[in-house]
């Protein structure tokens, strides 16, 4: 069993006022509540993926309270990304200090610190327990799942207003990456980011070779040794670093994983392995900033948070530096290291008091707006 201490982590691994004319016409559906959708999403991206994932996504989405009320009204969308041994259903079932997204939405609109928006919450959990929302010849093109297939099909059935401007993407952990990443490539589909915990933006602290794990998870030769309900730090580490690796360094020729590694063994001591290490540090938002700097300049707002008490090493200086490089740079950001903050323990406070404030200043509302 997992530790006492241990526990809360890997639980959260596995899973203002903007004027009066727009919280006027909410008034008028505050008695009423939004719903869930449950759909299937059509994934023609992952066409030929080694992991034999399905060309078949679920997801949800979140339709705010006046959206039957005002059959012909749009809304601008928030993509919702989960963390890596996780799914959508921390978003929705509790998963996140007991947050349901529907009752969390439905509470923020009604009481001002949220306008009305549509949320989608997808899954992209994988046969390696996350996708890391990458594109990767072994475990199919996640990335071009939520830019085209998912985007594209939330446009096409509901009443979405459909431009970048209105569009924003929100993770933690991986899906925080995910978050980064999408966004920083993609101003042309989402012009928001806010980032919960991000993890892998750089090739520091517990992703450096001096973490042990590196060890144990090259000298795996087996699929089967793979804990996908870790007990430790070091079984969480060897199943997050064979998914890192099948989507930032994947190698169809190279089993059991069909992998490269960024370090390799020589001598007993651990090193890099060049070639794959330089793919992974071409995945990592610390390290895309320069050559992104155009896109970023594109964004309406970018928010990056991070728990005061954060587990991961990687993710508290990593994160830090992140901030100073588009400071650097002169990328209007957020950054903050909130008090008490654990990995996952606040990260239903987060969406609560921070991140739905965001987008609804940062998002357009079309002629609302």
């Amino acid at each position: 069993m997992v530790s006492r201490k241990l526990a809360p982590i890997f639980v959260f691994l596995c899973v203002l006022s903007f004027g009066s004319e727009p919280f006027a016409q909410q008034a008028a559906t505050r008695g009423l509540t939004g719903r869930l959708v449950e759909v299937k999403v059509p994934a023609p991206s992952l066409k030929g993926n080694l992991l034999s994932d399905p060309l078949e996504q679920n997801a949800v989405v979140y339709l705010p309270p006046g959206y039957d009320a005002s059959p012909t009204k749009r809304y601008p969308v928030v993509y919702l990304l989960h963390g890596f041994l996780s799914d959508l259903k921390a978003w929705t079932d509790g998963g996140y200090q007991g947050m349901h997204l529907d009752r969390t939405m439905d509470e923020l609109i009604k009481s001002g610190r949220s306008r009305e928006m549509i949320v989608v919450a997808p899954s992209a959990k994988n046969a390696y327990l996350g996708s890391f929302y990458a594109n990767s010849v072994v475990t199919g093109n996640w990335a071009d799942y939520i830019l085209r297939d998912l985007v594209s099909y939330i446009d096409a059935n509901y009443r979405t207003i459909a431009q970048p401007e209105s569009r924003g993407v929100a993770g933690h952990s991986m899906g925080g990456y995910g978050a980064l990443v999408l966004g920083m490539r993609h101003p042309d589909v989402f012009s928001s980011i806010y980032a919960m915990s991000p993890c892998c933006t750089g090739m520091e602290g517990d992703f450096g070779p001096d973490n042990a794990a590196w060890s144990k998870t090259l000298h795996l030769t087996s699929k089967d040794q793979l804990k996908t309900q870790p007990r430790s730090f070091e079984e969480f580490y060897e199943i997050v670093f064979v998914a890192l690796s099948a989507a930032f360094s994947p190698n169809p020729d190279h089993g059991p994983f069909l992998v490269d590694f960024p370090y390799q063994e020589r001598d007993g001591h651990i090193e890099k392995n060049e070639a794959a290490y330089a793919k992974w540090k071409a995945n990592l938002p610390l390290y895309m900033v320069n050559d992104n700097k155009d896109n970023l300049l594109k964004l309406r707002g970018i928010a990056i948070d991070i728990g005061q008490k954060e587990e991961f090493s990687s993710i508290r200086i990593a994160g830090r530096m992140l901030s100073a490089a588009l400071a650097e740079q002169g990328i209007p950001h957020t950054f903050e290291i909130y008090a008490a903050g654990t990995h996952g323990s606040l990260i239903r406070q987060r969406i609560e008091t921070r991140v739905f404030e965001f987008f609804s200043d940062k998002l357009s509302f079309g002629p609302d707006r």
